[in-house]
């Protein structure tokens, strides 16, 4: 897997968890005090929360494909700092990887 690859990935991660809150903030807002019964309140936000769970589940899954991508690809460039820096803060480390790390083996 090449670093455009992780690139990819941790773009689409970071944009599907955003999605995923979306999601979540619109179908808390089907829930207003102004909702005229309790049952298109329930409705709405069961609908909002399936979608808001699935997108997390694909963001989670991208996410870790390019974290341990990114951690193999650092340990064989023996760029131990980006290393730490994927492990620690991913999926924005495997983006700044992807973006800036090191190419190829030592």
């Amino acid at each position: 897997m090449n670093k455009g690859t992780i690139v990819i990935l941790s773009i689409g991660a970071i944009i599907l968890y955003i999605g995923a809150l979306v999601a979540t903030l619109a179908a808390a807002a089907n829930c207003a005090p102004t909702s005229t019964t309790a049952a298109n309140c329930t409705a709405g936000a069961a609908g909002g929360l399936g979608i808001a769970t699935l997108l997390l589940l694909v963001a989670f899954i991208l996410t870790l494909v390019a974290w341990i991508f990114g951690l193999i690809k650092s340990a064989q460039a023996s760029a131990w700092g980006w290393f730490v820096l994927v492990l620690l803060i991913s999926p924005l480390g495997s983006l700044i990887y992807g973006l800036a790390g090191p190419e190829g083996r030592a």
